[in-house]
């Protein structure tokens, strides 16, 4: 019989913390909340941060400038490790036993490798764990923290770029303005008397008083969220301002924007005000143009704003075990990755071409030795997410009393899986005079994993599980002419809501990274799961007609700001661009984003290299077989140890199976400058979660 042991651990970690935060603690075991952070367990805060010139950091008697948070905690499992993590949240606890607590975290520790707490070490030494304070994000000899996802409050933006104000008057247009946002309960309606509704001024209104307004400019320093100046922020020309806030009834949240005008010598002047109310925010998204009223009640000018609401992806809830949101190995050679597995089939036909975002193009890919590859998804009508480039399709149909072929384009979202599979449909790329000509692409003739359109649940299912999948997620965006890549499309959440739910019911140990065009795609894909990374893409500038509209999209720079304000993992931009601005690199680098590239112009080996030595960390590019990496040599630690497998690249095997073998391999130390292949070969393969990455801090 088995003699059950009882551990009471005091858990203490210091942490800078808000007015209305706490620290909690979160771990593998049902005292800790199995990860599941609506169990996790709340410490107290024993002490607030007071200025002191002396503190030994490690002597809990000594708590001078320092916000320190403890719990005593009974541990029942017996003597195996338990593991943890700390993160810092606001809670609100619910008063009704049908409701569960209401958790925010805003910021939460991710190492990959989760603290441990060992009995058998406690019990060797109990004073040490006893007279330690944890510092909260601190272990392993590096810091890791990432902040938080929604899980049962909604994030709204709303954003004012493209010089938004217009004033009616000629010299208030010269003026330069800040701009204050304030949250406005719109529950006050239901309580007013009639009596008392002459007392509400109309800049008066009953704000928000548990919801948090942040402010954010996309450029260098200002695109991380902070709180507002008591005269808000001031707006520039062509800046990209974005306000952003969370509630748990969205419903009921409104706006005030204040207007203040700024003069160089004196305190701003308050000179207007306009109002977003929860009745005109009916959709995920969209455009809204406000009057502004000034101090006498009368118009003076209109404000265009854009609202985004984030939604938390409801039945699907996010563990805290493991994150690789900000993860990657920075020292690891770049990242092969299969552009729609082998590549673009429709731009470059040739006779041995595998049709692109197939089955078959990804498993060639991978069997080729893809680290990973990329392809597009969307819904279909029936809203299964299915694999495929282009929002639309051509239908081939005979004219009446004539021969004659035509093309009729159609959107891919207007058609159900079973359409999109059985019909004989070509890409929009495809020109009508090859529909005679090229039998390659009759698809009735064609082995069912070589047809168009497989789902992304059959890709999980098909593909080596080895090979990292890219996941770009389709949404279409308006261009520079004014119009858009699809109309009527389906609403953002519901739509990335879908797609999220596929992956993660899905993905297994597989490597996920997703990314997109459009840059509230990307919002949404990183704050409604906690678990893979992001990364924005972008050709750099837009000049053409058919290119976005969007700042974020359309300017590098921009572009960049965005990322670090979205908390994405980095940004995946057009080579060409890179190439003409290798500036850029450095910029992108030194924010700590990891940095993919993408383009036609990686179908040359020479723009291969080049990006490599440039630093660049994947580069997507297509018939990526044929472009050979010939180095000799390895990649050696100061210790003598193999650190990199720039050698192997040229032997055409993905990179995180040589890795796991490299990492699993005994006999790897390299003698007389070789290395036992053989040995290596013979080694495991399987996969580790450790393996995805290194931080990204």
């Amino acid at each position: 019989m088995q003699m059950s042991v009882t551990f009471e651990v005091t858990f203490c970690m210091r942490a800078d913390t808000h007015p209305g935060e706490t620290v909690c603690i979160i771990g593998d075991c049902d005292m800790l909340g199995n990860w599941n952070p609506h169990r996790a367990v709340k410490l107290t805060r024993v002490s607030s941060p007071r200025p002191s010139r002396k503190a030994d950091s490690n002597d809990k008697s000594n708590t001078n400038g320092m916000n320190i948070w403890k719990r005593k905690i009974r541990l029942t499992n017996g003597m195996h490790d338990y593991k943890y993590r700390y993160f810092i949240a606001r809670i609100v606890e619910s008063d009704s036993e049908d409701c569960e607590t209401t958790v925010d975290v805003s910021k939460w520790e991710t190492n990959i490798r989760q603290r441990v707490f060992s009995p058998r070490a406690y019990m060797d030494e109990p004073a040490k764990y006893e007279n330690t304070i944890d510092t909260f994000g601190e272990y392993g000899q590096n810091k890791y923290v990432t902040n938080g996802w929604l899980i049962d409050k909604t994030e709204i933006h709303i954003r004012l770029h493209s010089n938004p104000i217009y004033m009616w008057k000629a010299r208030h247009r010269t003026q330069t303005y800040s701009i204050k946002c304030t949250p406005l309960d719109h529950r006050f309606r239901d309580t007013i008397d009639e009596d008392e509704e002459d007392d509400y001024q109309p800049h008066t209104m009953p704000p928000q008083t548990f919801t948090k307004v942040l402010v954010s400019t996309l450029k260098n320093e200002k695109e991380k969220p902070r709180a507002q100046e008591s005269h808000g922020e001031i707006y520039c020309h062509s800046d990209f301002m974005i306000f952003s806030a969370r509630t748990i009834d969205p419903e009921y949240l409104g706006f005030q924007f204040d207007f203040y005008v700024q003069f160089p010598d004196k305190e701003p002047k308050h000179v207007g005000y306009s109002y977003l109310l929860p009745m005109e925010m009916k959709h995920s998204n969209d455009i809204k143009n406000l009057p502004i009223t000034g101090l006498k009640h009368k118009p003076i000018g209109q404000i265009k704003v854009d609202y985004l609401f984030i939604k938390p992806l409801v039945g699907l809830p996010m563990t805290m075990e493991v994150s690789y949101q900000n993860y990657w190995k920075f020292e690891r050679a770049a990242l092969d990755i299969g552009h729609k597995g082998m590549g673009s089939s429709y731009k470059h036909k040739k006779s041995d071409a595998i049709r692109e975002n197939t089955i078959t193009s990804l498993q060639s890919a991978g069997s080729h030795g893809a680290d990973f590859v990329e392809f597009d998804v969307m819904l279909s009508k029936d809203l299964i997410p299915v694999v495929y480039h282009d929002f639309h399709v051509l239908i081939t149909y005979r004219k009446k009393k004539r021969n004659e072929l035509e093309n009729f384009k159609i959107s891919v979202k207007d058609l159900s899986l079973a359409d999109l599979q059985s019909m004989q449909l070509s890409s929009a790329e495809h020109k009508k005079e090859d529909h005679d000509a090229d039998d390659k692409y009759e698809d009735q003739l064609d082995h069912f994993d070589l047809q168009p359109f497989p789902t992304l649940e059959r890709c999980f299912d098909a593909v080596d599980e080895h090979v990292g999948f890219n996941v770009e997620v389709k949404y279409p965006m308006e261009q520079l002419d004014g119009t858009f890549e699809e109309i009527n499309f389906f609403d953002r959440n519901k739509y990335v809501d879908t797609i999220l739910r596929c992956v993660f019911q899905n993905a297994k140990s597989r490597r996920i990274v997703f990314s997109s065009f459009d840059p509230d795609t990307c919002v949404l894909l990183r704050l409604k799961q906690n678990k893979y990374p992001v990364l924005f893409l972008t050709t750099g500038e837009s000049l053409l007609p058919n290119d976005y509209s969007d700042p974020r999209a359309s300017k590098a720079s921009m572009g960049i700001s965005f990322v670090n304000f979205a908390d994405l993992l980095g940004i995946d931009i057009d080579s060409k661009f890179i190439l003409q601005h290798p500036e850029l690199i450095k910029d992108i680098k030194k924010s700590g984003q990891v940095l993919f590239c993408w383009g036609e112009d990686n179908n040359d080996s020479n723009v291969i290299n080049q990006l490599r030595q440039s630093g660049v960390d994947g580069i997507i590019y297509d018939r990526w077989m044929v472009h050979e990496d010939v180095s000799e040599l390895w990649i050696i630690s100061d210790d003598k140890q193999i650190i990199g497998i720039d050698r192997f690249k040229g032997t055409k095997e993905n990179v995180f199976k040589i890795e796991k073998r490299l990492k699993d391999s005994t006999v790897l130390q390299p003698v007389d400058g070789e290395v036992n292949v053989d040995e290596m070969n013979n080694c495991s393969t399987s996969l580790s979660e450790s393996d995805f990455s290194e931080p990204n801090t």
